[in-house]
């Protein structure tokens, strides 16, 4: 019998280091994971907190 083996995407937050699986995280408006720790939006242009406005908005 061989045992089944299921890869699951995980998120890791670059400022935080958290870690959860890519099933339960939140994504922002723009479609950028955000962290469920520190509430940080990961991607190119969206290294801001979870309610603050974009520098394109300010």
């Amino acid at each position: 019998m061989y045992m089944e083996i299921v890869d699951r995407a995980v998120f890791t937050c670059d400022d935080c280091g958290a870690s959860a699986p890519s099933f339960g995280i939140e994504y922002d408006t723009l479609g950028y994971p955000v962290c469920p720790r520190c509430e940080t939006a990961v991607g190119p242009l969206a290294r801001r907190r979870l309610g603050e406005k974009s520098a394109t908005a300010r």
